[in-house]
């Protein structure tokens, strides 16, 4: 049995990390490639499919496919994390089995999701959209040909194949776009003086072909990598554990069950917001909180996801130190990223959002400066709840779902409050999440606080994190220039708006 010295796993730790934020930027260019294929996309589609339409796929249908996959899978690659490879394993291709075994798993949870949130959605009666229920069998369908996905997936995540990762998405991405460009034009051509009979048919359709398409590609290009066939990841077999031989350990069991929970009670933060407005919301104004929070998280998918995904990686084998230094300097980060979102972010969206929606650009402008104050909160909380996550026992996780789960109890309340009783719309729903997400923040430090106390190290105080006097008088002085251009120029005409945005764009630069 090889046996490694504390220097040597020092070095495999430091290889990891460097090798996880080195794939980071291929993810940052996959977030990049896919949020500006998608800004294009609903800018397009927003206009031919109009408000509603738009609204029931990015809320409602999005949500049906957000739940069979999150609830499907997230609790097994949370797992699979957690489990270190094996210093007596048999070799390579056992621990790679283990791994397939588990994928497997989502397979099985994910077809038995798919036909009861069928027959749930099927049963919520029927809406005034055109091929209302055949765009949910087909996002349905769709939902799982993509958790067929999930074994190559999880291998080239053990082999640290961010590049393939990628490549597929992007692949699948382009997919989508094209499909779902194509079937509005070929609707919007059909006649003049109706609505685009195919408006909701055709989000369906992308997703099929997103789906379809990220298959074919994790298939294609995992072929000559794995060294053995592809069908092999689809077949589970027994796999030697100290207690015999299982397809799935003791140990992998116990974490899937405690994650699954977990899960769950995430899923409902997550889409706590969607749950509600699909609910008590008109279609026309979860239509204005998709287009809203598509375009406001477009930072957070191209900068906050690849970090998030890399420091999980990094906080799962990394000891107590290399944990502070890697939380510490993301924080620095967010922080100042903080700053800019809420200068640039908050002043140029009256500039922005009448660009985009002619009719309603004034009032969704309100509900895009909300969301751009928000975007340091789930940027913030993101770090903290990847390293709670990676790092807490068994006991500790079962007390923060417990939690979480409180939180989500304050949440639904509140958004079911704001909306329905309030009638604050959008807006309402970005108020909640701000509230929801402050709560979380601050349990993920108090147990950050707690754990590295507990290995004699200190938190690094508030004036060591905070971003340079220099960063915030120069926010300050930048907000105060922007006041004077929105004002100026950026509320008059389009070509107008356009300059305002070029100089907003030249101000942050500098």
């Amino acid at each position: 049995m090889k046996v490694r010295t504390g220097d040597s796993k020092s070095d495999e730790t430091a290889a990891h990390s460097s090798s996880a934020f080195a794939g980071a930027q291929y993810l940052m260019g996959l977030q990049l490639f896919v949020r500006l294929a998608t800004f294009s996309t609903n800018a397009v589609a927003f206009r031919l499919a109009g408000s509603s339409a738009f609204g029931v796929a990015s809320i409602k249908l999005e949500l049906l496919l957000s739940t069979i996959l999150f609830l499907s899978r997230e609790s097994i690659r949370s797992a699979l994390l957690r489990i270190e490879p094996e210093e007596d394993a048999q070799r390579p291709s056992a621990r790679e089995q283990r791994i397939i075994n588990a994928a497997s798993v989502s397979l099985a949870i994910g077809g038995l999701l798919a036909g009861a949130l069928y027959v749930v959605y099927g049963r919520d009666g029927q809406s005034a959209i055109p091929y209302y229920s055949e765009s949910i069998a087909v996002y349905v369908l769709a939902a799982w040909i993509e958790l067929l996905v999930e074994p190559l997936y999880v291998l080239s995540r053990s082999r640290v194949l961010f590049q393939l990762q990628a490549r597929c998405e992007s692949v699948a991405v382009c997919a989508k776009c094209a499909i779902v460009a194509l079937v509005l034009l070929v609707g919007n051509n059909k006649g003049s003086d109706k609505e685009n009979e195919f408006r909701l048919l055709a989000f369906a359709l992308g997703q099929f072909g997103y789906a379809t398409s990220i298959l074919l590609a994790y298939a294609w290009f995992m072929k000559p990598i794995l060294g053995y066939p592809v069908f092999r990841c689809y077949v589970p077999r027994r796999v030697s554990f100290d207690s015999g031989f299982w397809y799935i350990g003791r140990q992998m069991r116990s974490l899937i069950a405690v994650f699954m929970g977990q899960s769950l009670l995430k899923h409902v933060l997550t889409q706590g917001d969607s749950m509600v407005m699909s609910r008590l919301a008109r279609d026309s104004d979860m239509g204005v909180f998709a287009l809203v929070s598509n375009y406001a998280s477009i930072p957070a998918r191209i900068l906050f996801l690849p970090l998030e995904e890399a420091a999980r990686a990094v906080f799962t084998r990394s000891d107590a130190r290399m944990s502070m230094t890697v939380l510490t300097t993301l924080s620095k980060l967010q922080l100042l990223l903080g700053c800019l979102f809420c200068v640039f972010g908050g002043l140029y969206a009256p500039v922005v959002m009448p660009l985009i929606d002619n009719k309603n650009g004034a009032e969704n402008a309100r509900i895009l400066s909300a969301y751009a104050m928000y975007l340091p909160l789930l940027g913030l909380n993101g770090f903290l709840e990847a390293f709670v996550h990676s790092v807490a026992s068994k006991r500790q996780l079962l007390w923060v779902n417990i939690w979480m789960a409180a939180c989500s109890v304050v949440y639904i309340s509140l958004s079911t409050m704001l909306l329905g009783a309030w009638n604050m719309g959008a807006l309402g729903m970005v108020l909640a999440n701000m509230a929801n997400m402050s709560l979380r923040i601050a349990y993920c430090f108090w147990f950050a606080q707690r754990w590295f106390i507990s290995r004699g190290i200190a938190l690094p105080t508030a004036p060591k994190i905070a971003p340079h006097p220099a960063v915030l008088v120069s926010c300050f002085i930048a907000a105060l220039v922007s006041v004077v251009i929105v004002k100026s120029i950026g509320s008059t005409t389009f070509i107008g708006r356009l300059a305002a945005l070029a100089l907003g764009s030249a101000l942050a630069l500098v």
